[in-house]
């Protein structure tokens, strides 16, 4: 009964406080209010957008990408065969040495890779830079010499043609697969005829089988598909000829340890698809980083004024604090009352600001926008997970609580004898 009886009181006494102060007390749930909405649209859409980011990437690249890495410095043979401690040698303008950037038994070490039970699929790939002529537009692409079917088993590149038909690329001896940026660049459409030349020099004629669309802006904007034997005829090459081994994972999660080991094993890089795009991630974290300072900005601002407003009450009610002190309530009591307060200050601006935030963006995620960037969006992916929504309102409840914390433990240690003599 005493609990009952206890609780009740301190409740209409926080009610009465708050209401008799409206205007400060609805700014201190706007400010909450506000900061809970952008939290929620904030980290809805970069995550939304990253979450996008992520699925395609796993979707139309390798999830381990293994390649011959010509970059890599390669020892002297003067360094290997002299004493470096006790001789010094010099070697002005030497010349690298010629080295081609396919995989020496790439197709046995495809095969090897196959056999791993890791592994969901493996295509050879065969890279090359050349210049895509129509009529009088040329444009400069990324040849990508592919294996239809192991192609369409790793990256799906049939469910991407958004224009043609991918089994028009093994019927037709000169097919091409064009990119929606490249085919938009050079003017060309469905079943158009465009040479296409290597930077060897040879130039074969191949008619437009298809356009594909991935999301991906670089690679919709540079490549183009044609089949790996086209690609070694353009290098003049024997059909062993490949320079990449694409692999994909059943688990891509242990993408990075495997490249490792393919790397260590093959004595070719090896490269996850973490790895492959680190600058992109990093650019994600510096974003979450910014966003998250400016929540927290927010927050605090929202947390400084029920500060503010709470220590105004308390100065103000210092008289019926004296009354409510002089009645038998208790410290703890006076500290509920206003511990009350700064809880109800941020519940009810918690929850309006997870009403606007969803509100917000569900509007905003409508908005069409044809957005080009690293992935090309119609409209903003927004992520509407429920532990942001719960993150938001805990994060606001706290920092209200603790606002609210320091002004009702000095108000609970006022001396009701001095109150009354002061006034």
């Amino acid at each position: 009964m005493k609990k009952t009886s206890t609780r009740s009181p301190l409740l209409n006494i926080a009610w009465v406080h708050l209401i008799s102060k409206k205007r400060q007390t609805v700014v201190a749930m706007l400010g909450v209010m506000f900061g809970v909405t952008v939290f929620i649209f904030q980290a809805g859409l970069l995550t939304g957008l990253q979450s996008y980011f992520i699925e395609k990437t796993v979707n139309t690249t390798a999830h381990v990408h293994i390649y011959n890495d010509v970059r890599v410095a390669r020892p002297n043979v003067l360094d290997l065969e002299s004493d470096t401690a006790s001789t010094w040698t010099v070697v002005r303008n030497q010349k690298p040495r010629d080295e081609e950037r396919r995989l020496r038994n790439g197709y046995q070490i495809l095969r090897e890779i196959e056999r791993d039970a890791r592994v969901e699929g493996v295509a050879p790939y065969l890279g090359l830079q050349g210049i895509l002529r129509y009529g009088m537009s040329q444009q400069a692409g990324t040849l990508a010499g592919i294996d239809v079917q192991r192609e369409d088993q790793l990256f799906h590149v049939a469910e991407n043609l958004i224009a043609g038909e991918l089994v028009r690329m093994e019927t037709l001896p000169n097919a091409v697969i064009l990119g929606s940026g490249l085919a938009e660049k050079l003017g060309a459409r469905l079943n158009d005829n465009i040479t296409v030349i290597s930077s060897r020099g040879v130039s074969l004629d191949m008619k437009v089988v298809g356009i594909s669309k991935t999301g991906i802006t670089l690679q919709d904007n540079s490549r183009a598909y044609i089949s790996i034997r086209n690609a070694q005829r353009l290098l003049q090459q024997s059909a062993a000829y490949i320079t990449d081994i694409n692999v994909r994972l059943r688990d891509v999660d242990v993408a990075q340890s495997i490249a490792t080991e393919y790397q260590s094993v093959f004595g070719y890089k090896a490269e996850d698809w973490k790895a492959a795009n680190a600058n992109v991630f990093g650019i994600f974290r510096i974003q979450n980083l910014t966003v998250l300072f400016v929540i927290i900005s927010i927050l605090v601002v929202s947390g400084f004024g029920i500060f503010n407003i709470l220590m105004t009450i308390i100065y103000e009610k210092m008289p019926d604090i004296a009354i409510l002190k002089a009645m038998g309530y208790r410290d703890r009591d006076i500290r509920r009352v206003f511990l009350l307060e700064s809880v109800a200050i941020g519940t009810t601006g918690g929850l309006l600001g997870l009403l606007l935030g969803f509100i917000t963006s569900k509007i905003v995620g409508m908005i069409p926008l044809n957005i080009q960037g690293f992935v090309s969006v119609q409209y903003l992916i927004i992520n509407f997970n429920p532990l942001f929504y719960l993150a938001a309102f805990g994060f606001a409840l706290v920092s209200t609580t603790v606002a609210g914390y320091f002004p009702a433990r000095k108000a609970a240690r006022f001396d009701p004898v001095e109150i009354i003599r002061s006034r």
